[in-house]
């Protein structure tokens, strides 16, 4: 391989990080397909983030290799030893990589890392204020009202807060917590309660927070990028439509439209900072659960799929090939 044929690599390389950083996560929050079935869409905007990554640390490394008059597997291998020679090209290939790479793992890793301590707080306030709900019944006492027995839940994974404002959230982690509030209890019916527990439960056996994480470290890496709030937001309401279906398979679709209804000016209470973006979410699930979308035909469902693994092939393939 010419050292203009690695380069054309890399602006190859280039050019697809540059279409999955903006026109492509644009055009993905726009549509409307992805509220018919959000699984497949959220494997898309994983495919489409994680693409974006490598096409821009490959297209950094198959610039810092185009001196080397090889392949890029040769010239990658050879590179550590050769660095006084590798020309002008390679050398801004080597420190554009080095400087995004080190910059994308610091990001991330602070990232998580608030996430994680911010959560380790969290549960150590949970567990002092906190009690296991439902509580086990005495002799000859009915059991209290709680969550229905429809779905078996690990021992210790419910907790009762003693909080007038009614409030339901999953606390994710290895040992997640499903937090409700004693005014949740008390302002919705059994029903509702039912598909709010299912809703957040949905997200712990999910591990919905590990597909939110890396777009809210791309927000923080890159916030003068528009696109990268608009992946944030479209990929945490599709995680709710997500957790909204398994709660309807469980318990049908108007009690956890009605207790969202009835949670939602409560939670612009608590958050209002982010009325705008509350109203926006809560109305469009709302509207989901009034009129359910007809899922996306099987075959599209695994076109998708398939297209989100060639994405992330893609990368990889070009590497190879150059």
């Amino acid at each position: 391989m010419t050292a203009d044929g690695l380069r054309a690599g890399a602006a190859a390389l280039a050019v697809l990080a540059v279409v999955l950083a903006v026109p492509v996560p644009a055009a993905l929050a726009r549509a409307r397909w992805p509220t018919r079935s959000p699984g497949p869409a959220l494997a898309c905007w994983q495919a489409v983030g994680l693409a974006g990554g490598l096409s821009l640390v490959g297209a950094g490394l198959t610039l810092a290799v185009s001196g080397q008059g090889r392949s890029w597997a040769g010239g990658l291998a050879a590179l550590a030893g050769r660095l006084p020679g590798v020309g002008a090209a390679g050398w801004a290939g080597v420190l554009f990589t080095g400087t995004a790479g080190l910059w994308l793992a610091a990001v991330t890793m602070a990232s998580a890392g608030r996430v994680i301590t911010a959560r380790h707080a969290h549960r150590a306030r949970l567990e002092f204020v906190a009690g296991s709900w439902p509580a086990p019944p005495a002799p000859g006492e009915e059991e209290r009202a709680g969550p229905t027995r429809t779905h078996a839940r690990p021992a210790g994974v419910l907790r009762l807060v003693d909080y007038p404002v009614p409030v339901a959230y999953c606390l994710p982690g290895l040992r997640p917590r499903i937090v409700v509030s004693r005014g949740a209890v008390t302002v919705l019916s059994r029903a509702e309660l039912a598909a709010v527990l299912a809703h957040e439960e949905a997200h712990a056996r999910g591990r919905h927070d590990v597909l939110i994480q890396p777009f809210a470290a791309w927000r923080q890496a890159f916030p003068f990028l528009p696109a990268a709030g608009q992946a944030l937001r479209s990929v945490e309401l599709l995680a709710e439509m997500l957790a909204d279906d398994a709660a309807c398979r469980a318990c049908g679709p108007a009690p956890l439209r009605s207790a969202l209804q009835r949670l939602g000016g409560e939670h612009l209470a608590l958050r209002p900072q982010d009325t705008r973006a509350i109203n926006d979410e809560l109305a469009r699930r709302v509207s989901r659960l009034s009129e359910p979308p007809r899922p996306l035909p099987r075959t599209a469902v695994t076109m998708l799929y398939l297209a989100a693994a060639t994405l992330i092939l893609l990368p990889p393939t070009l590497l190879v090939l150059i």
